[in-house]
């Protein structure tokens, strides 16, 4: 291969400062983690600053911007009626699949679908029994939050 053609690993640098290697913007870095995670969240580097700030201020506690990004997938998760019900269900006492899908008029791959991505930002935990697998909710945590989020509804 010609060498006009092949991949260096040292990116350009800007004239006076030293290359900077492409290692330096891997994953692994936290600045490129924290801009990363701002874009998923549709904001700028300085808008995820400010909402990191504020939110550490609000609840008393260093939070990073992957805090904030798990805590807006919890909120859009709960947003959608469909597994908020889900989440209702299990909070009165660990259901199957079968028993969930029955509840909420839903097939029960869609059920499965929901219950998965509930499970994996631990708002439901699940637990083999025999041949069945039951979900409830995860922790204290999810159940004070929906629970205060209907006393606030409900509130005059």
């Amino acid at each position: 291969m010609s060498e006009s053609k092949t991949k260096s690993p040292i990116a350009k640098s800007p004239v006076g400062k030293a290359p900077v290697s492409k290692a330096m913007s891997s994953p692994t870095d936290p600045d490129c983690q924290e801009c990363d995670t701002a874009a998923r969240l549709g904001l700028s580097t300085e808008q995820g600053e400010a909402v990191t700030r504020d939110a550490s201020r609000a609840v008393g506690a260093n939070l990073s911007l992957p805090h904030i990004e798990a805590a807006a997938k919890i909120f859009a998760l709960l947003g959608d009626a469909g597994r908020l019900q889900l989440v209702l269900r299990c909070m009165e006492r660990p259901q199957t699949v079968s028993e969930l899908a029955d509840a909420t008029n839903m097939s029960q791959s869609l059920c499965s679908h929901h219950l998965r991505h509930l499970r994996d930002q631990r708002i439901l935990a699940s637990e083999r029994r025999g041949r069945h697998i039951f979900y409830q909710i995860d922790d204290e945590h999810i159940s004070r939050v929906v629970r205060d989020v209907f006393a606030h509804v409900t509130h005059d």
